[in-house]
């Protein structure tokens, strides 16, 4: 093939960028250091021995030096004898963090100021056979960003944090959120490559879903090509369906570097969300032919459907639902942050190992929030391959951001190389302007002389771009997002809803009126710590206490651990045992989470989505994620496995509001049954009021029967299940049995967990092994045991972890071993809370 590529990863060196260097030559005095790129300079520093990376984990603010310095990097390459007689040659990085400067051979290339696009650069003219050197220069962000702000719009801290952020496009969590310290760095974050074009090359190509029904469907496909010669070429285009029982191919010449053509697929093979049928990927092949030379070839996968979203009015407002292939969905998912505070160390494993846990805990969409990064290629494949939607934020959260020409560019041509990197992923299913400036500004946070800075791109610019370069998926230019234009409005639109946790109201408060359920809720969560193992890695043995700072300064929201005692204490009161503590927060985030998410589901006839925050963690960290750091599971992400389930039966709870009372007022108890699978299911509901040694009190039965994504009308149970005499003793067990033999269950207690004497508990467990490397643990309680937690790396489900046990009804769990039987059973450790 004519068109050859380097790959410039790997091995690299670098250095503190020495103020007195003048010219090039000044730089082989001193020590190179020998680092790894892609990466981001704390760890290139680490891996170097010039730091030690628990140190930076457990003391950030002691690294702030590393981003006040300048650093350059330099690799030495040979180029084939191929590379040489090409017509074209280029370096390409497909991202720089953030302001750049690179060199090859002592020739200046060009500069760069934007980590989140591909930086390509001419290099015809200077490359030779050997003995290349390539050099990156990189400037401290912050007084360069501080700079541009005073000469032009400047803000201040009352605007918002970091306000000088603004004028750069660079992650703005690096500069500190409420769930990560500011370690702005710089860094080769991404792919580094040299590039020959022999004659022309493949620029990029655009699949798009024209039409589509279950018995066919129309695909056009627009190639872009890049002509370096005036020679006359032609594509052919394969594409072929999931099986491998079906090719097609055309072939067409390019006009003017582009050209499409479109495919007629019969009996299409359909890609469907996690949960709503097969994940259904075509690959495609393009070639660029000269006569018969291969000129380049780019292959991919990509899936056939449509979306849309509905915000169609009804009574009440408007809807904010997604449709896949005209089917409407319920959006089951979390939000997503980068998961390294250090930009370009996140592996292909690590998305592997996080996308995967997400896909086994039912969630169908995650959020790519806008502090963030427009993630890595992998990312969004894997998203294609699970099935997980992706609502795709732009790059802006929480500040105004300049009007000015230069920057009003500087945006447009982001989106161009964006969104042409994104369009082909059927997981792709909507674009975001921003992350709550609109909110910010109608909430009186303005700008200067009260001008909304920024609206125009969000408002005017996206838009426009959109409906040229991606007109098949649906845009929103903020989040929370009304019709009506008032963000934060429950009956139009998403909201973000804060009341619980920023706003310090109770977790009750979730519960709202059938007539106040929100649409679709982007964000809401509460706070918990990581995992004891996590927190073991940046704080010292001796101070793992409750109330530790050197604990208590990992979180980063202000005032979040005051909120992080109340939350804990409103359900279980105080402790002094460390371990405890830590899983006293994991339940209290869980349990929040499950009343909210629970009732929203319940309410699908009018709510059409929930996105808890936060799926993964940036650091070790105090904070609303459902994995940690380490990537180690809380309470909420086994949670998330049952409250996410196809089928759920749930126990609603409506409280009368009063003041100057310890406990709120019950005022009435519902049962209602979730289908969102797509077949119908019948059965039995059965709620019974049992003791804490099984005996049932009292109870109800009735039939049920509940169509495709739908709910069960809800009922209301009778007094003697909503009030029963002595609440601290009894629990409302809840099962609905589908006439298939299936159950589904849940568990409610009347009062919170410290005003009830639980019995102690003593559970039996059995191993037995069921196959190689497999087996099923078998646990039983005398008495109702709640949150019973496996401590084992040998879990085969996610939603087996947190489990309640019923007196004398066992329970079995499967495992994935790494050795026999004999040799991990006392590596099994099985505990509960409530013992």
């Amino acid at each position: 093939m004519a068109h050859s590529i380097l790959e410039l990863n790997g091995s690299w060196r670098f250095k503190e960028y020495p103020v007195s260097a003048r010219r090039m030559r000044d730089l082989d005095e001193g020590d190179w250091f020998e680092c790894t790129c892609p990466n981001s300079i704390f760890i290139n520093l680490a891996e170097a021995g010039l730091i030690n990376k628990k140190e930076l984990l457990a003391n950030p603010e002691n690294y702030a030096w590393v981003s006040d310095k300048p650093w350059v990097f330099r690799r030495h390459f040979d180029v084939s004898k191929q590379m040489l007689e090409s017509d074209k040659v280029e370096v390409v990085f497909d991202g720089l963090d953030t302001i750049a400067s690179v060199w090859l051979n002592e020739k200046l290339l060009g500069k760069t100021d934007n980590m989140f696009i591909p930086h390509r650069f001419d290099i015809t003219e200077y490359v030779k056979p050997q003995d290349n050197i390539l050099t990156v220069k990189f400037e401290p962000v912050v007084p360069y960003a501080q700079n541009l702000m005073e000469r032009y719009t400047p803000f201040s801290e009352k605007d918002f944090a970091h306000p000088y952020r603004a004028y750069v496009r660079k992650a703005q969590y690096q500069f500190g959120w409420d769930f990560c310290p500011s370690l702005p760095g710089c860094g080769i974050w991404r792919d580094a490559n040299l590039e020959g074009i022999k004659g022309a090359c493949i620029r990029n190509y655009h699949i798009r879903t024209i039409n589509c029904t279950e018995k066919s469907a129309d695909i056009k496909i627009a190639v872009e090509i890049d002509m370096v010669t005036s020679k006359k070429n032609h594509c052919r285009v394969k594409i072929s369906d999931p099986d491998d029982n079906n090719t097609h191919s055309l072939e067409f010449e390019p006009h003017k570097g582009s050209g499409s053509v479109v495919f007629h697929v019969e009996n299409p093979k359909l890609w469907w969300p996690n949960g709503y049928g097969r994940q259904s990927l075509y690959r495609i092949e393009i070639d660029l032919l000269a006569d018969s030379l291969l000129l380049d070839r780019k292959s991919g996968s990509f899936g056939i459907r449509t979306v849309n979203l509905n915000q169609s009015h009804e009574r009440g407002g408007n809807k904010f639902q997604f449709e896949i292939n005209s089917q409407p969905i319920y959006a089951k998912g979390a939000n997503w942050i980068p998961a390294s505070i250090f930009a370009g160390s996140v592996t292909e494993d690590d998305y592997r190992i996080l996308l995967a846990a997400a896909a086994d805990a039912n969630i169908n969409m995650l959020r790519v929030w806008g502090g963030g990064y427009y993630e890595n290629e992998v990312f969004y494949r894997l998203c294609d391959e699970l099935g997980i939607m992706v609502w795709q934020d732009f790059m802006f959260a929480c500040a105004y951001y300049p009007d000015r020409q230069w920057f009003i560019k500087k945006i447009a041509d982001e989106t161009k190389s964006v969104v042409s990197r994104l369009y082909n992923h059927p997981s792709v299913v909507l674009y975001c302007g921003n992350n709550e400036i609109h909110w910010q500004f109608q909430n009186q946070k303005k700008g200067r002389g009260h001008k909304f800075h920024g609206k125009v791109i969000f408002d005017k610019l996206l838009p426009k771009l959109l409906g040229e370069l991606d007109p098949d998926r649906p845009y929103i230019p903020t989040t929370p997002f009304s019709v009506k234009g008032q963000p934060d409005d429950p009956d139009s639109g998403t909201i973000h809803n804060w009341d619980v946790w920023s706003g310090h109201k109770p977790i009750r408060h979730y519960i709202t009126s059938p007539e106040s359920v929100p649409r679709f809720v982007t964000e809401f969560g509460t706070q918990s710590l990581p995992s004891v193992e996590t927190l073991s890695d940046i704080c010292p043995v001796e101070k793992l206490n409750v109330g530790s700072f050197a604990v208590e300064k990992h979180n980063y929201q202000t005032d979040g651990n005051s909120r992080l005692y109340r939350y804990c204490g409103d359900l279980f009161g105080a402790t002094s045992d460390f371990k405890k503590f830590v899983f006293l927060t994991q339940l209290a985030q869980a349990r929040a989470a499950k009343m909210y998410v629970e009732y929203l589901r319940a309410c699908n006839y009018r709510n059409s989505g929930v996105l808890f925050w936060q799926f993964d963690d940036a650091c070790p960290a105090v904070s609303w994620s459902a994995l940690d750091y380490q990537k180690t599971p809380k309470a909420l992400y086994y949670y998330a496995k049952r409250f996410f389930a196809p089928v759920l039966i749930t126990v609603i709870a409506q409280y009368k509001e009063q003041t100057n009372c310890v406990l709120p007022e019950l005022d009435w108890l519902g049962v209602v049954v979730v289908n969102d699978s797509c077949e119908p299911v019948t059965g039995t509901i059965n709620c019974q009021l049992i003791d804490f040694y099984g005996n049932k009190i009292d109870g109800v039965q009735l039939p049920a029967a509940v169509g495709p994504f739908s709910v069960s009308r809800p009922v209301k149970l009778p007094k003697a299940l909503t009030f029963p005499a002595e609440p601290e003793k009894v629990a409302l067990y809840a099962v609905f049995e589908t006439n298939k033999g299936n159950a589904v269950s849940n568990l409610f207690f009347y009062l919170p967990d410290k005003y009830i004497p639980f019995p102690k508990a003593n559970i039996n467990q059995q191993l037995s092994c069921v196959g190689e490397k497999r087996a099923v643990l078998t646990l039983t309680s005398e008495v109702l045991t709640r949150d019973v937690f496996i401590e084992s790396r040998h879990h085969a489900e996610p939603g087996d972890n947190y489990i309640n046990l019923l007196p004398n009804t066992p329970k079995q769990i499967g495992l994935k071993l790494e050795s026999s039987v004999n040799e991990v059973q006392h590596k099994i450790k099985v505990f509960s809370l409530f013992f």
